[in-house]
């Protein structure tokens, strides 16, 4: 499935996040009291991903717990720091029997956690997926609340051939993907629809694996570039790829010569824009998609209000919305 819903629902409900959020900020929750479950406890709550440790879920998990503020519930992000599934689905399987009362998974592979989640929806306890598993959440009748990542790859894809010098005049030119966890599901879609837009013209495109770790990410780059200078950018599909690709820009006085495309805010994709080594990046809006989560599995515990998949879209960010949109403040306070 790639669409997820509709563009003027999932606005609506980005903005409804919004306002949330600016209330939370200007009335602080203190000493409201905790929502409870049936026998008195606390209610508990948890986002399982892997790869805990990449900044990307710092907005997503900021949302996740703002709204869990608000609702008076525990939450809690857990999983591995690094890309192994099968901790994922052992996580979810301790939660499960721990008697937690709701879940927000990430799905990196088609299939990986379908024993799992038949657990879950057999013991009735609610479970959402958040930013990549759209398959999943299709199959099982689930909420899918994320970035509709094919689509988004095709306006990445579109953006990266306007930079080459647009369709007609790119054959031959030579750019670098960058993934940091091959085989992604997220990513792979994202790749692929890139593939589309730039093959039939021509471009020659090379996929580097950079590994969530940003140490060996930037020694590929910088391999790749000393055998292939002809490189006319490296085009990230994560956060990892899109800040490492930029600083080595930036390092090597590379700006005007190779540029670097990404997806997602990191403080470093922000200072690329604002430095140039960072032509565009593609935002999904990760506040979102925890604020929602959180919000949804709410109301399907609480009232029965089985959750809605909600598309967070694929919005091209470039130098100029950084001091537009107050980028640099967000991202620092982990909203962006």
């Amino acid at each position: 499935m790639r669409h997820v819903g509709k563009v003027g629902a999932s606005v609506l409900l980005v903005l409804l996040a919004a306002g949330l959020l600016v209330s939370a900020v200007e009335n602080p929750l203190e000493g409201r009291e905790p929502a409870s479950n049936g026998g008195g406890d606390t209610m508990q709550f948890a986002m399982v991903t892997i790869a805990t440790s990449v900044q990307f879920w710092v907005p997503v998990f900021q949302g996740f717990k703002d709204a869990a503020a608000m609702l008076g519930v525990d939450v809690q992000h857990l999983g591995p720091p690094g890309g192994e599934i099968q901790e994922v689905a052992d996580t979810l399987e301790t939660l499960l029997a721990s008697g937690i009362d709701g879940v927000a998974a990430f799905v990196a592979v088609p299939g990986s956690l379908d024993v799992v989640i038949e657990k879950y929806i057999a013991a009735g306890i609610p479970i959402s997926i958040l930013a990549t598993g759209d398959e999943a959440a299709e199959k099982y009748g689930l909420a899918y609340i994320g970035q509709d990542n094919y689509a988004a790859g095709i306006e990445w894809g579109k953006k990266i051939l306007d930079l080459l010098g647009g369709s007609g005049n790119v054959s031959g030119k030579r750019v670098a993907f960058l993934t940091e966890n091959p085989g992604q599901t997220s990513l792979e879609d994202r790749m692929d629809a890139g593939r589309t837009i730039l093959e039939p013209e021509g471009v020659i495109i090379d996929v580097l694996d950079t590994t969530v770790d940003r140490g060996v990410a930037y020694g590929v780059v910088e391999s790749y570039y000393l055998a292939h200078p002809d490189v006319a950018g490296f085009c990230s599909v994560d956060t990892t790829g899109s800040p490492v690709a930029a600083t080595y820009i930036e390092n090597n006085d590379l700006v005007g010569e190779v540029f670097s495309a990404g997806f997602d805010l990191t403080a470093e994709v922000v200072q690329g824009l604002k430095n140039g080594s960072m032509a565009f990046t593609v935002d999904q809006h990760p506040y979102s998609e925890g604020f929602l989560s959180m919000m949804q599995l709410y109301l399907w515990t609480t009232l029965g209000l089985k959750p809605s998949g909600v598309n967070t879209g694929g919005h091209i960010v470039t130098a100029e919305d950084v001091e537009l949109y107050g980028l640099e403040e967000l991202v620092e306070a982990g909203y962006r």
